[in-house]
């Protein structure tokens, strides 16, 4: 079922002196992403936006609040329910984020990112994780990623000697990742192609829960339906904006943001006939008689330990259709 991610759980740099060269860039000083008060203006012009479009459905301006996975579920969500009603959403509740801790990095070069730690009047007592990225001086903060942890699942972040969060910087491409040295039981750019090998395997070091174990169990019992085979494909995406983002916590391990992308098809046996749910049949391509394709995008967040602490948990997981093919 096509959905929006925010509506259902719903930065000047400073000059620096590097080798007697000065910047104002941060193309190679080391700074910090963003000022608090960037950071939270931010916020404050996310949640703003996000209202506005989410009561109208209209994904055209939430392309100017949101980019990557998190970018991608929204656009398909919004654009299905306007397509299934055309009006906007008379019932909307406006979303309010609240109580907001920033965890700003000091990094180098593009992109950078800050993540918002918020209270919100759509999950309880649970925390939103917004990951906040741009790509230049001159672009506005995105949102990439959304996670929804519990309080306890929000590790203590480390920071350094100024004070601002540890990021992990992940390598340009997989040579790298495969060398990357970053301490932990998984280096954050083999996340998702570990995750994905675990989904078809379940073998890997990710522990028991309801978006590794059980995900796998689900996936199992499909197939176990006479009306229908299940398939499904795992893959990574690898277009901008999609790459992972990590801080580091202070036991050593790390909270990681990453993204993968499923093919789901359902192929029905003789006799039967596919059911599409209207918001999956807006996005569709093609005729839905023996079968369907849903493309799925996920974005996760997994808590990865210190190299030889333990296994990887994933506490949060949000997936949303983005496309569909009938056959």
């Amino acid at each position: 079922m096509a959905r929006t991610a925010v509506g259902v759980v719903m930065a000047v740099a400073t000059a620096a002196s590097v080798s007697g060269c000065v910047t104002v860039h941060g193309e190679t000083a080391i700074v910090p992403a963003a000022s608090e008060e960037e950071a939270e203006a931010a916020l404050d012009r996310f949640v703003e936006v996000s209202n506005e479009s989410n009561a109208a459905y209209d994904a055209e301006l939430n392309e100017t609040i949101e980019n990557g996975p998190l970018g991608e579920i929204d656009h398909a969500g919004l654009v299905a329910r306007g397509e299934v009603t055309p009006g906007g959403n008379p019932d909307f509740e406006p979303l309010e984020l609240t109580d907001a801790t920033f965890h700003i990095p000091q990094q180098a070069g593009w992109p950078k990112f800050f993540v918002a730690d918020t209270a919100t009047n759509r999950s309880g007592d649970n925390r939103w994780l917004l990951v906040f990225t741009r790509n230049g001086m001159d672009e506005e903060w995105l949102a990439s990623y959304l996670s929804v942890l519990e309080p306890s699942a929000v590790p203590e972040f480390a920071v350094d000697d100024d004070g601002y969060a540890e990021d992990i910087p992940i390598p340009a491409d997989a040579e790298q990742a495969a060398g990357d040295d970053a301490g932990l039981v998984l280096p954050p750019a083999l996340l998702g192609p570990a995750y994905n090998d675990f989904l078809g395997s379940k073998a890997g070091p990710f522990a028991d829960g309801p978006y590794t174990t059980e995900a796998v169990e689900r996936r199992e019992e499909s197939n176990s339906n006479p009306a229908y085979a299940m398939q499904y494909q795992d893959s990574v995406p690898t277009e901008p904006g999609f790459a992972p983002v990590a801080l580091r916590d202070t036991d050593g391990g790390a909270l990681v943001f990453f993204a993968t992308r499923h093919h789901e098809k359902q192929t029905m046996a003789e006799g039967e006939t596919p059911v599409v749910d209207p918001l999956v049949e807006a996005l569709m391509e093609g005729s839905a008689e023996t079968s369907v394709t849903l493309v799925r995008m996920a974005m996760h967040a997994a808590l990865v330990p210190a190299s030889g602490a333990g296994d990887v948990a994933v506490p949060s997981r949000i997936t949303g259709v983005t496309s569909a093919i009938g056959e």
